[in-house]
């Protein structure tokens, strides 16, 4: 992005909204991945998939500093607050030749800010019927009743077989 240096502030951060749309684009492919190893049942590949969308969202991070300098910038050049530098106020304000630009953005990113919310919000219930699964494998090996496999003496109270086979269907 450094090769932007040389571009009025308006089309800096124009450009600098459009590889922030890619990068939040690339976010919900990954999230989207996330969400079929999920429906697989595929829980080994999770931790590598949320990896990868925390490498996304630091990215994203990074860009959204640099993209708040430049609209620091446009909000200067316009004679207005930062805060004043939204996608709104530059669709009314900007340059004819980017007010088109600024309302793809604008409507882009509300596309996406939906989509990855419904995405999120989806591995958030599917992880968390996973755990709840997990838990309920695991309560089976906790002592109490009519969990115990074992009594105080040492001796088998219930089939070692049916708590894998029960852990096994749960996990």
């Amino acid at each position: 992005m450094n090769d932007q240096q040389g571009l009025d502030p308006m089309s800096r951060l124009a450009d600098l909204l459009w590889y922030e749309r890619q990068l939040m684009e690339f976010l919900l492919f990954k999230l989207v991945s996330a969400n079929l190893m999920l429906n697989a049942d595929e829980r080994r590949f999770v931790p590598p998939a949320m990896a990868e969308v925390e490498k996304v969202i630091d990215e994203i991070r990074r860009i959204e500093t640099e993209r708040d300098g430049a609209a620091r910038a446009v909000g200067s050049d316009l004679g207005v607050q930062p805060n004043q530098v939204s996608l709104a106020y530059l669709v009314q304000h900007a340059p004819p030749r980017l007010r088109g630009v600024f309302e793809d953005h604008r409507v882009g990113f509300m596309e996406l800010t939906t989509e990855i919310e419904d995405i999120t919000k989806e591995n958030r219930r599917l992880v968390t019927i996973g755990l709840s699964g997990i838990r309920g494998a695991f309560s089976l090996l906790e002592p109490g009743e009519g969990n115990a496999t074992y009594d105080a003496s040492g001796c088998p109270t219930s089939k070692p077989a049916f708590v894998a086979r029960r852990v096994n269907e749960v996990l």
